[in-house]
């Protein structure tokens, strides 16, 4: 892992959310912004694991397990040698600004509990999304490569 990938980031306060990943530099438009490490294999999802492949669920290390999510993320996924994800920026992202990533790019369907606690937000009809397959294909087309492998298939 590349000590760039973790200096230029810090954790910090992230309002309701609790904590959150914060650039201290400008990160330009497809530049990996955090490399994360599997940490564990979990039996189960948790609040904190996230999605690897089909049946698979995992922790990952600080800072990539405190990126929140968002329906208009700064960051997409790309499968990393880590048995993890890089977390790549989908746009120019200014120091200060939160990282985050979109959940559904990683998730095969989000559980209720997700649900309830991020419901969408000025998205509309988007008020079924329940995972990647319900992602619309404009969605899709935006996050292009940047999504788990598992689910490109």
């Amino acid at each position: 892992m590349s000590l760039d990938t973790i200096s230029h980031v810090e954790i910090r306060p992230a309002g309701q959310k609790g904590l959150g990943v914060f650039a201290t530099r400008d990160f330009k438009q497809g530049e990996t912004v955090v490399v994360a490490r599997r940490v564990c294999v979990l039996p189960q999802r948790t609040i904190y694991s996230i999605q690897v492949d089909w049946d698979v669920h995992i922790e990952m290390d600080e800072p990539a397990i405190r990126i929140n999510h968002s329906y208009h993320p700064t960051t997409g996924v790309r499968d990393n040698r880590f048995g993890a994800y890089d977390f790549v920026a989908l746009v120019d992202i200014a120091a200060g600004e939160e990282i985050t990533f979109d959940y559904e790019t990683t998730e095969s369907d989000l559980t209720e509990a997700f649900q309830r606690c991020c419901p969408p937000r000025n998205e509309g009809s988007d008020l079924s999304r329940r995972g990647f397959s319900s992602l619309s294909a404009e969605l899709r087309q935006r996050y292009g490569e940047f999504v788990a492998n598992y689910l490109k298939s």
